[in-house]
């Protein structure tokens, strides 16, 4: 790894609806890394928050709903070109099952399956392929 420096601590949601996870494509901005790639709701720690509190608030400001979140599932150092992160994946839900992001946050419900489909920044693989592999184990396949 090329690490300058301490890695950016990043709180990430992985939020779930029966067999599917929340996701959106990035938006394609000025500036912005990985434009059009796929992503998990989350963001950059700020000062003195903790990744779990940093996925509660990135999660809530970018779906517009509350969520809960459950357990750290796994934590990934990655060097992009851009920067070194430190990712915090947790395992998170709704806080009302029944309510659906608000549309103009352009998260959608995908299944699992569907995943691996998608393009991701390169330190999401290892989750998503946890993520298809606990899919299939429950499926019993």
């Amino acid at each position: 790894m090329n690490e300058a420096g301490p890695p950016v601590p990043v709180g990430i949601g992985l939020i779930r609806r029966g067999d599917s996870y929340l996701i959106r494509q990035r938006p394609p901005l000025p500036g912005s890394p990985m434009p059009g790639y796929w992503e998990f709701p989350g963001g950059k720690c700020h000062p003195g928050e903790s990744p779990a509190e940093c996925a509660r608030r990135e999660c809530e400001e970018e779906i517009g709903r509350p969520i809960l979140v459950e357990r750290l599932r796994r934590t990934v150092r990655h060097v992009y070109p851009h920067g070194f992160v430190e990712l915090y994946f947790f395992d998170c839900r709704l806080a009302d099952h029944a309510i659906d992001p608000d549309p103009a946050t352009g998260f959608v419900w995908v299944p699992v399956a569907e995943l691996p489909r998608r393009s991701f920044p390169g330190a999401n693989e290892p989750i998503i392929e946890e993520l298809v592999r606990e899919q299939t184990e429950r499926a019993g396949v």
